[in-house]
């Protein structure tokens, strides 16, 4: 009773329907195949001809009139009538109920990883003028749910000076990044081999066999008044990050940079080390240098600069 009442207080009262429509059609069930036992059970079972008073052939075939079940046509067709009636009444509301746990839209959450140093008092959200309150604070990152549908978000973090506006369709299932700052971009970094290990020379190449190191700079994300869909795998701070890795997956950070340092995956992969000193010393430890390229850098080149660079970066 308690979860029907928090459904009516959320506004889904379909489902509530729904369900209640449901668990009568599942009682009348119930009911009528009770009712039918019994019936079956309460009916004598037919027998042969009983002693007759006489020897003609009608009255060999005579019963007892103390024997004989009672009429029960007007009652069965009271009981269609009933089971008519529920079912027209039921029905309508049963395949509501159904479609709507089928099809359930918890809608999605808008992410912000903020700049303040006290995210959850200095972040504001704001969807259709109304406030929001985070279900998730991880270090700088805050998570708001927000129903599917067109809704008007504004933002703001009491450490910048100015606020962002959005105009954002949530589809179910969305998870996306808002930027707290009109020249706040955001960065995605390829975190496999600097936390878990994997080989820096892990990007394949168009040379078979040929895999090389380049700077772990996975995108860039240089429009902050469009919302970023955050990439699979991928997390917002460091505490979320998983502790290990299972096979065949990745894991990448997305953080913040001022769009002037994310013009170039060289720029941003230096920015990133001077923002964050433990990318830093794991770049410095896992071996990565200021000659590798860059993705679009190693694209770009023919099989003997590809061989050429294999060769110079074997330990």
């Amino acid at each position: 009773m308690f979860k029907l009442l928090k459904l009516i207080h959320q506004g889904n009262w379909p489902l509530v329907l729904g369900l209640l429509a449901l668990g009568i059609f599942i009682s009348w069930l119930v009911s009528s195949s009770e009712e039918r036992a019994k019936h079956e059970d309460s009916t004598p079972t037919p027998r042969g001809p009983t002693e007759s008073a006489n020897d003609t052939l009608l009255g060999a075939f005579q019963q007892d009139p103390a024997e004989l079940p009672p009429p029960t046509q007007g009652l069965a067709a009271l009981g269609k009538w009933k089971a008519a009636l529920v079912l027209l009444a039921a029905g309508p509301m049963l395949a509501l109920g159904v479609a709507m746990v089928i099809h359930r839209d918890d809608g999605g959450q808008l992410h912000v990883v903020a700049v303040s140093s006290n995210p959850e008092q200095d972040v504001w959200l704001w969807v259709d003028q109304a406030r929001a309150v985070p279900t998730l604070h991880v270090s700088q990152h805050l998570a708001f749910p927000v129903s599917s549908g067109r809704h008007v978000v504004a933002l703001r973090d009491a450490a910048m000076n100015e606020s962002q506006r959005f105009i954002i369709d949530i589809r179910a299932g969305d998870n996306l990044l808002l930027s707290v700052h009109p020249d706040l971009c955001a960065v995605q970094i390829d975190m496999s081999t600097l936390t878990y290990g994997r080989p820096t020379r892990s990007t394949p190449t168009l040379m078979g066999g040929v895999d090389v190191r380049t700077l772990p700079v996975e995108a860039r994300f240089i429009d902050p008044t469009v919302p970023v869909d955050i990439p699979r795998d991928t997390w917002l701070s460091f505490q979320e990050m998983p502790d290990a890795l299972e096979p065949g997956r990745t894991a990448g950070l997305l953080t913040p940079l001022p769009c002037s340092l994310a013009q170039d995956d060289r720029s941003t992969w230096a920015a990133v080390r001077k923002l964050h000193p433990g990318i830093n010393d794991a770049a410095l430890r896992v071996g990565y240098t200021e000659e590798d390229p860059t993705r679009r850098e190693v694209t770009a080149m023919d099989n003997g600069q590809l061989l050429e660079l294999f060769q110079r970066q074997r330990p």
